[in-house]
């Protein structure tokens, strides 16, 4: 028997390791130095509201345990970031690689044409900022501060703790786009989910599926009560939600379909050869007790 189910338990490794459900063990630094590692795309799909514009976030989800972040933002003078530290390498950076393509907020406005303008700069803007880090109630922040505020794109490579599991805290309101690696999806409830369901979903020029939220202001019922009473002086700030997705191969759900198949026929093949084996043995035992119950039967057939 322990034969059979450690051939299964070989069989159904095999499936999952070369199925592609597994994180790479191996991380693989692919990020180029500058502005080539970023993709500068004047993404504005519900980036206005009434005029007003909204920050827009997007997040180029790679295989090896980072994200390239690319946020188009306007009279920003903090970015706040809250990542999820890498336990078994403490020493790597957490934010790195900053690029800014804009201009101080004094000398331009966001609009469609110079957001347009300044994804087709060829050199990063002359802007100064710093990187500091906190802990706030427990939880690490970190925050990149601009000499004076800026409007255009601000990108960053970050490092993720949970492989092909990303999570990322909004800072309401803000549009917030998730591109998954070509070759991956989500949303298969067995192997991944993401929450909550975003508002969009569409394929890039890329073959990238693209997973989108809008507007991510919201507020609980208890403080949309409060807000409801409060003075017009007085205003209920949104409470910030948290998106993760986990993506996977789009082979993945195939592959682990006939993993479990496989797996199935093997415990199948074991319970039937225990079954058998047992009523041989079954067999077996009622002929030794039925010769120990009638000892002169035994005799007579004997004479």
């Amino acid at each position: 028997m322990k034969k059979y189910f450690f051939l299964a338990l070989f069989l159904l490794s095999i499936m999952l390791f070369t199925s592609g459900c597994v994180d790479d063990l191996v991380p693989v630094d692919d990020t180029t130095a500058e502005i080539s590692a970023y993709e500068f795309e004047v993404f504005l799909n519900n980036s206005y509201d009434n005029g007003t514009f909204i920050p827009t976030h997007s997040f180029y989800l790679s295989k090896n345990g980072s994200a390239k972040v690319v946020s188009i933002l306007e009279n920003e003078s903090v970015i706040q970031i809250i990542p999820l530290e890498d336990l078994s390498n403490q020493n790597s950076e957490t934010v790195s690689n900053i690029v800014v393509l804009g201009d101080v907020s004094n000398n331009t406005n966001a609009t469609p044409e110079n957001f347009e303008y300044f994804a087709s700069m060829s050199s990063a803007a002359d802007i100064n900022y710093t990187i500091s880090d906190d802990v706030i109630r427990g939880q690490k922040y970190v925050f990149i501060n601009f000499e004076e505020p800026v409007t255009g794109f601000v990108a960053y490579t970050m490092t993720t703790a949970l492989g092909q599991d990303f999570i990322y805290v909004t800072t309401p309101p803000s549009v917030v786009r998730y591109v998954l690696p070509e070759g991956y999806t989500t949303g298969n409830s067995l192997i991944g989910k993401v929450k909550p369901e975003p508002n969009q979903v569409y394929y890039d020029s890329d073959g990238r599926e693209n997973l989108v939220w809008t507007n991510e202001v919201t507020t609980t019922g208890f403080l949309s009560m409060l807000g409801s009473y409060s003075s017009g002086d007085e205003s209920i700030e949104p409470i910030p939600e948290l998106i993760s997705v986990k993506y996977y191969t789009e082979d993945a759900p195939r592959d682990l379909t006939i993993a479990a198949g496989v797996l199935g026929l093997v415990a199948l093949s074991v319970f039937l050869r225990f079954r058998n084996e047992r009523k041989k043995l079954e067999k077996i035992r009622n002929e030794f007790e039925s010769q120990l119950s009638n000892p002169k039967k035994k005799g007579n057939d004997k004479n």
